[in-house]
């Protein structure tokens, strides 16, 4: 079920990758402005939304730096080396190619991690998490040897699957409505086959990682440049738009929100999709929110006393030496 082998596929050169690093470049990305929601709006600003066109599209060194506070994580044995999954009747088969998963969220990395361990019988095994910036993963392509996926939440691709159907009029078949679109929210497969139908132009859940924001949402404002924040996770939108509301309780907000969500107010987007249209000029500028418990997680471990990481077997393994510069922190 499981191959453990060093990679030779070098990343371009990195930069130190931790929590804090990403929350200095998060914060040198988007000073100078602040973002909320619903404050201070201008009849200009609420013209301009993040299905706008703006005409000059974004450049590689913007999308570099969009994409350089959003970390991701894989699996690696004790001595640095990439954990390469093989399902069970691809096994014997040599023309299939091993996979390398790169998470988009820690807790989803970590689940997999202890599943492999447990698939394994070995109590003894002990799989890290190696940090990495997305844009080094984008970038780097894919090696001869291996699959490289990039594999999202399957939380916040359910809960993007049911935003477009909302969007799009459908209604829980147990609740009380006039339209006559219904599905059962609580189905996976029944969302995901409708949603399939439903999506906008160039998103595609089956294949993408879901971004979230809102249509009306005050951007940051970065000298001249307006900023439209994507978010990685759902609830860490939800919370933003809380925390941001000119609501004077949080009755008030929850009911702002859900007033968003049945008027269409929340965009779901794909992260080739959100970054096709920002090159294009047909969105915003874009920046990315990372997932809030990833940034806390990794905070943790570099908190925590660990012990000095093992030699990595080569100094061609790029991937090895990254993940001893990660700190190698216990993703079981």
């Amino acid at each position: 079920l499981l191959a453990l082998a060093a990679t030779t596929h070098a990343f371009p050169r990195k930069r130190h990758t931790s929590a804090a690093a990403i929350h200095r470049r998060k914060r040198r990305f988007v000073r100078g402005g602040a973002w909320g929601f619903g404050k201070g709006q201008d009849k200009e600003t609420k013209e301009e939304n993040a299905t706008a066109t703006t005409g000059e599209g974004m450049s590689q060194s913007q999308i570099d730096e969009a994409l350089s506070v959003v970390p991701v994580f894989c699996l690696a044995d004790p001595e640095g080396r990439p954990v390469l999954m093989t399902a069970p009747e691809d096994k014997d088969d040599a023309t299939k190619k091993p996979l390398q998963a790169f998470f988009t969220d820690v807790n989803v990395a970590q689940a997999h991690a202890a599943r492999i361990k447990e698939l394994s019988g070995d109590d003894k095994l002990d799989l890290k998490l190696a940090v990495v910036e997305l844009g080094r993963v984008l970038s780097a392509g894919e090696p001869e040897d291996r699959k490289v996926s990039l594999m999202a939440d399957p939380r916040e691709l359910h809960v993007a699957r049911q935003l477009v159907l909302k969007g799009a009029g459908f209604r829980d078949k147990n609740s009380t409505g006039t339209s006559d679109k219904v599905v059962d929210f609580s189905s996976e497969a029944s969302v995901k086959k409708e949603c399939r139908a439903h999506c906008p132009d160039g998103v595609d859940l089956d294949q993408g990682v879901p971004l979230f924001t809102l249509k009306d949402l005050n951007a940051t404002v970065q000298g001249d440049d307006i900023i439209q924040p994507w978010f990685l996770s759902f609830a860490d939108l939800v919370r933003a738009y809380v925390n941001s509301t000119s609501a004077t309780d949080e009755e008030a907000a929850a009911s702002g929100l859900e007033r968003l969500l049945m008027e269409g107010g929340v965009v779901v987007g794909t992260l080739d999709s959100v970054l096709a249209a920002a090159r294009g000029g047909q969105t915003r500028r874009a920046f990315m929110i990372p997932p809030a418990s990833s940034l806390a997680v990794m905070r943790q471990q570099q908190q925590a006393p660990a012990a000095a990481p093992k030699a990595a077997p080569s100094a061609d393994d790029a991937l090895a030496a990254m993940a001893a510069d990660a700190g190698a922190g216990d993703g079981g």
